[in-house]
């Protein structure tokens, strides 16, 4: 017989550290992605959100995290709750109306961090009564409850398949548009009938080319799948319950991740004209400050801190803390005082540089990216890289696409001049945006940027919204080829009205 959907109630709750609007919408995001995750619930199958928070939080800001998460006309409703005994301090409780075909003993109830204590077992067990040991399921870790699932770029597949569409082009994950090095190619080719042996664990050619390119020590190099897997390596290494990593905010997801995965706390802090404020991080360092995240430039806002900021920044910081920048759009980068991150690696401060292959290079379906550290982190980074972590295919394309200068030059000389371009054309259309040094804009649309986002994908233009970042008026768009860079203006111009 047919099951027809119903509607259930999820409920949860989170706590907070403190009643400030970030660390509060922080957590309703945080919240409501666990709870859909856990009930594979899409945005368009809640009906509504109803938050109640306690006295000494602001009631305000639950609703501003939900629409963070995308939920943009999801109806929402938040107050304060009536003191009752036993109840925690901050703390966010949710009760989200779904229609689903989930019975209601197959519903997962969310508790993240300290509001586990509010839904203790009866016989002293795990804190959701849908997680219990015993109800068909091992028991788990519950910090991966905090991490959020990584958003990626809408695939060009699948808005074929939910539009019909053909003629699409995607600029929303700051991919080449020249595609790959040539010469990366034909050596991939190459390599196609020695699949059947294991990659070599050690990337050895890649690393003495790479290394003597950056002027360091071959095993001061740690190659991952892709940089994201080099930062996953670092938490692994370093990371400990009762640690803190600090960040500013909007950026890249993947720091959040590795402190999450960990156990650790992340501490977060605004940006300063949309790049890493170091005065304000460096203020917010204590003993627990296990290690700080510098995107640089930053993503989603293209900005970045100069070499002046990051030596006061280096020469201040305790030396208890590790220092990672990640320099993903380091070869987009034109700016004359831009900082010499390898430097402060070959002086053996505790520093580590992150870069990729999936940027300029062209390689991101292969996924290879490396940190540079000095002798004393590098080692013990290793210890817990997976073997053959880095597939052959991988380390020959970036071998070959090492030493493809022309194509690095034809990617920067593109990206330049549809930046130029795309400048003049963002003035006319009369929005704002932040002056890059990548290869892609973040623009202030100035209305709810996820609307914008589905009608630009109704013409077979995708984009990035900013509510993934926690910004829902803000759009990222990669620069993308002479003819891409005019569909996208087009487009724009119609979707916005101007």
């Amino acid at each position: 017989m047919l099951s027809l959907p119903m509607t259930r109630g999820i409920r949860g709750a989170i706590t907070v550290d403190e009643n400030t609007e970030a660390a509060i919408t922080g957590a309703a995001w945080r919240l409501t992605q666990a709870m859909m995750s856990a009930n594979q619930v899409e945005v368009g199958e809640i009906a509504c959100i109803i938050f109640s928070v306690t006295p000494d939080l602001d009631a305000a800001f639950p609703a501003t995290g939900v629409r963070l998460a995308g939920l943009t006309t999801t109806p929402l409703f938040s107050t304060r709750e009536i003191p009752v005994p036993g109840s925690l301090p901050r703390c966010i409780r949710a009760l989200m109306l779904v229609s689903t075909n989930l019975k209601q003993d197959e519903i997962r109830h969310i508790y993240l961090g300290e509001a586990a204590k509010l839904r203790p077992d009866l016989d002293g067990g795990q804190a959701d009564e849908a997680d219990r040991p015993g109800d068909g399921m091992p028991s788990y870790r519950k910090t991966i409850l905090d991490i959020a699932p990584y958003q990626p770029g809408k695939p060009i597949s699948e808005l074929r398949r939910e539009k019909g569409l053909t003629d699409i082009i995607k600029l929303a994950s700051n991919e080449n548009p020249l595609g790959p090095s040539p010469k990366a190619v034909a050596a991939v080719q190459q390599s196609l009938t020695s699949l059947h042996i294991y990659p070599d664990g050690n990337c050895f050619e890649l690393r003495e080319s790479l290394a003597k390119r950056l002027g360091v020590e071959d095993m001061e190099l740690i190659f991952g799948n892709g940089s994201d897997e080099v930062i996953k390596m670092l938490g692994l290494t370093f990371l400990e319950p009762g640690d803190e990593v600090l960040v500013c905010e909007p950026t890249f997801s993947e720091y959040a991740y590795a402190a999450n995965l960990m156990g650790a706390k992340l501490r977060t802090l605004p940006l300063k004209d949309h790049a890493f404020d170091l005065e304000g991080m460096l203020a917010a360092i204590n003993p627990k400050t296990k290690m700080v995240f510098i995107c640089n430039p930053n993503n989603p806002t293209g900005a970045y801190v100069k070499q002046g900021a990051v030596d006061d920044f280096l020469t201040k910081i305790p030396e208890h803390v590790l220092v990672v920048f990640d320099e993903a759009y380091y070869e987009y980068v034109t700016a004359a005082d831009y900082p010499d991150t390898i430097s402060y690696v070959k002086e053996g401060r505790n520093v580590v540089v992150l870069r990729t292959f999936s940027k300029i290079y062209g390689l991101a379906g292969l996924r290879i990216g490396y940190g540079v550290a000095p002798g004393h982190i590098a080692q013990l980074v290793h210890r817990v890289r997976e073997p053959f972590n880095v597939n052959a295919a991988a380390q020959v394309a970036a071998l070959a696409a090492l030493e493809d200068e022309e194509h690095v030059a034809r990617s920067r000389e593109l990206n330049e001049a549809g930046k130029a371009w795309l400048y003049q054309e963002l003035a006319k259309l009369e929005l704002d945006y932040v002056p890059s040094q990548t290869n892609f804009i973040f623009i202030d649309l100035k209305q709810d940027s996820q609307i914008v986002y589905q009608r630009l994908l109704d013409r077979g233009v995708i984009a990035r919204s900013g509510g993934v970042f926690g910004c829902p008026t803000w759009l990222r768009v990669t620069i993308g080829t002479e003819e891409e860079n005019q569909r996208f203006i087009e487009a724009l111009a119609e979707v916005v009205g101007r």
